[in-house]
């Protein structure tokens, strides 16, 4: 999925998992939904209210270029349990910034 986007701007609303892609909505990616939960559970173990936040943003900015394959080499990658291996590979760069608010404090 971040393949197919390819380089740009990425923003993901922690709270709801709603995406964006260079300021416009998107398809919500994988990692939203994974995000939601842990920020939930989070809240919850810490005994954290979750009407406390004001917001949740993750932004990364995102570099993805296609690059050769290594014969050579040793890493394997698993899709539900099976070796997969695409036709193409994919270097992909992510500067990341978090941002949480909650009633009277933003945490950067």
């Amino acid at each position: 999925m971040l393949v197919q986007l390819g380089s740009g701007s990425l923003e993901i609303d922690v709270l709801t998992g709603q995406c964006e892609f260079e300021g416009k909505p998107i398809a919500q990616i994988p990692i939203a939904r994974e995000l939601v939960d842990w920020i939930c559970q989070d809240l919850e173990t810490h005994g954290i209210p979750a009407t406390l936040l004001v917001r949740a943003r993750l932004s990364a900015k995102m570099s993805s270029s296609q690059i050769p394959w290594n014969t050579m080499t040793k890493e394997t990658f698993y899709k539900g349990g099976s070796v997969m291996r695409s036709a193409k590979m994919h270097k992909c760069i992510f500067e990341c910034e978090s941002e949480v608010a909650i009633k009277e404090a933003v945490i950067v």
